[in-house]
């Protein structure tokens, strides 16, 4: 018995020596096949220099490559591969599964391309996996439901294709899904819904269709649902309706159908609804619940009708309302002007009438103010710059406002669009040169007067103005030479359809940035100046209906990018500019009632973009042109 003792403490010694000495050569393998996978996955890369300088065949510490991380205790294992936001393009090697101790790959914001490797879903311990913002092609691998860990999936702002594979609700740790901004169709796997510990769910901007699952709302822990910009039909159903955990739901820019349901203005936990872009009906309902948290609410671009609920005014924690272009109707309420962190009030084309509850101009919080295409009646009040100190866009256009526009708006500082066309407005146009941040001003069709022109010389400090229309009002007079030191920016001078006479100044030579330049329909005398051709971002000029004279300058041939050029009924003379055909992109060219002559051009036939829509008058077209293009002699 004894040496029956001795013989198995023997066999034990030995079975523990081999362990012993094969657990190294294991461990030592298992490391060797991590280093060789990281080099097999590199090979298929390049990027800017230095990124990968430190993934070299001659270093065996590979845990000290950028980027890779490693587990602390021996054997150390690759556990995570962060490479986002490097530069790197190239396709995602199916070398990477081999490293069976990966948890987080994290590749977001580069150049990969080609397709998701299938291989993925042999990778057991992955629970952080995001490939978003590159160039990935094809399906999403359904292999991936095998990655049991998985907790986050971001393969967003790809160009992935195919349907959502059903099989990835057996990863039952997922958290986090976002697929947004792919190419993805085809219906939302009704078994999301069975995520116990899903929180957030983006598949916004793809092609998905057909009804949102009915099931979607059942996590517990569902906090975000972001389905926009797709073409998914039906109702909201009930389970995101009657979520306790629920705060955000985006469902903008759909064809969702139906009445706006009532359980949404009772939620304890909906901090933003995004309901807009959609076929809703009906009438807004009525908020019963106080307090509530919402602070986002947007339901324009439906068909809702009635009136604008009184009770709204009880969201006490409101930022953004907009209700733009549906078909409501009544009176604006007084209410919505004692939302005391209201920043955004958006009612823009809908049928409401009667004046503006002088709450909302009182409303100090307010930032974004649009009222516009509405039949809104009343005048300004004269404080407005004051008693909206923090106002940046104010958009009143379409309506029947009357009165003067309030001086106090110069002391808005923060103003930087001002839309106030189409009212029934009146007085002088105000300096609004203190407003440094002012980038649009819009005053069209109104009857507003200009006396000196001083205005404009103010408007010289706005360095920021991109926008200036005061077309149709009841400006006479000359243009001031201080037009020239406008804005550098500016981009659109609308100065159609007034009175304005005299001259062109040739410093309207200065502002290089305009593209549209509407002078139409006005008593302008003289030439054009030379100084027109340094305007060569210019798309649009149009000075018909004028008492222009003299030779249209060999200069309007450097307006290398107009489109359209409306010089129709004033009396120049001489014959069409040749450089004209350096205007290659010209679609509309009106000359007709001028006092033009000689041959037109052979070269302005040779414009490819010039159909029949130019025209002239008293010039010798040759039939055979005429013929060609149909050109109209009036």
């Amino acid at each position: 018995m004894a040496c029956l003792g001795v013989l198995s403490s023997g066999i034990v010694w030995l079975c523990l020596s081999i362990i012993f000495m094969i657990l190294p050569i294991a461990i030592s393998d298992e490391h060797e096949n991590d280093r060789q996978a990281l080099l097999c996955f590199k090979s298929q890369l390049s990027g800017p220099p230095g990124v990968l300088a430190s993934w070299s065949n001659a270093s065996q510490e590979f845990c000290n490559w950028h980027g890779v991380t490693c587990s602390t205790p021996s054997p150390r294992r690759v556990t995570a591969i962060d490479l986002a936001s490097e530069g790197i393009s190239g396709s995602i090697s199916p070398c990477i599964a081999n490293l069976t101790s990966l948890t987080m790959l994290q590749l977001s914001n580069n150049s990969f391309n080609g397709s998701i490797p299938s291989v993925l879903g042999l990778l057991g311990q992955l629970n952080n996996l995001n490939l978003s913002m590159n160039s990935l092609e094809g399906n999403i691998p359904s292999e991936l439901s095998s990655c049991s860990q998985l907790e986050i999936l971001d393969l967003s702002n790809n160009f992935i294709q195919g349907e959502i594979p059903a099989s990835l609700s057996q990863c039952n740790r997922l958290k986090k899904i976002h697929l947004s901004k792919n190419k993805l169709q085809g219906r939302i796997p009704y078994a999301f819904g069975n995520l116990p510990k899903l929180e957030k769910v983006v598949l916004a901007s793809n092609r998905l269709t057909g009804d949102i699952p009915a099931s979607l709302g059942s996590s517990l822990s569902l906090t975000y649902v972001n389905l926009e910009s797709n073409a998914l039909t039906g109702s909201i159903p009930q389970s995101l309706l009657n979520s306790s955990s629920l705060k955000v739901l985006v469902l903008t820019r759909n064809t969702l159908t139906g009445e706006i349901p009532k359980p949404l203005f009772t939620s304890s936990t909906l901090t933003d609804i995004y309901l807009d872009e959609n076929n809703f009906v009906g009438s807004i309902p009525h908020v019963t619940a106080t307090p509530l948290p919402l602070q986002y609410l947007y339901l324009g671009g439906n068909k809702l009708s009635g009136t604008i609920p009184s009770s709204l005014g009880n969201l006490s924690s409101l930022l953004d309302l907009s209700l733009t272009r549906n078909n409501l109707t009544g009176s604006i309420p007084d209410s919505l002007g004692h939302i005391p962190t209201l920043e955004l009030l958006n009612l823009n084309v809908n049928k409401l009438t009667g004046h503006v509850p002088s709450s909302i101009f009182n409303l100090s919080s307010l930032k974004s103010l649009a009222m516009a295409n509405n039949s809104l009646t009343g005048e300004l009040p004269s404080n407005l710059g004051y008693t909206l100190p923090n106002i940046k866009t104010l958009i009143l256009s379409n309506n029947r406002f009357k009165g003067p526009i309030p001086p106090t708006l110069v002391n808005a500082s923060n103003l930087k669009s001002l839309y106030l066309r189409n009212n029934s407005l009146t007085g002088l146009i105000p300096f609004f040169g203190s407003l440094l941040n002012l980038e649009e001003v819009m005053l069209s069709y109104n009857k507003l007067e200009a006396a000196d022109w001083s205005f404009i010389s103010s408007l010289s400090n706005c360095s920021k103005l991109t926008k200036l229309l005061i077309d149709g009002n009841n400006l006479k007079g000359k243009l001031p030479r201080s037009i020239g030191n406008l804005s550098s920016s500016l981009k659109w001078l609308w100065l159609r359809d007034n009175k304005i006479s005299g001259h062109i100044p040739p410093e309207l030579g200065n502002l290089k940035g305009l593209e549209m330049l509407y002078m139409d329909y006005n008593l302008l005398t003289g030439n054009i100046p030379p100084a027109i051709g340094n305007l060569n971002n210019l798309v649009v000029l149009a000075m018909a209906q004028n008492n222009l004279s003299g030779q249209i300058p060999d200069t309007i041939g450097n307006l290398v990018k107009l489109t359209d050029l409306k010089l129709d009924r004033n009396y120049f003379s001489g014959g069409i500019p040749a450089t004209l055909e350096h205007c290659t992109q010209l679609a509309i060219l009106n000359l007709a009632h001028n006092s033009l002559d000689g041959r037109i051009p052979n070269q302005i036939f040779k414009i490819l973009s010039l159909p029949k829509s130019w025209t002239c008058h008293t010039i010798t077209c040759s039939e055979e042109y005429q013929r060609k293009l149909e050109i109209s002699l009036i």
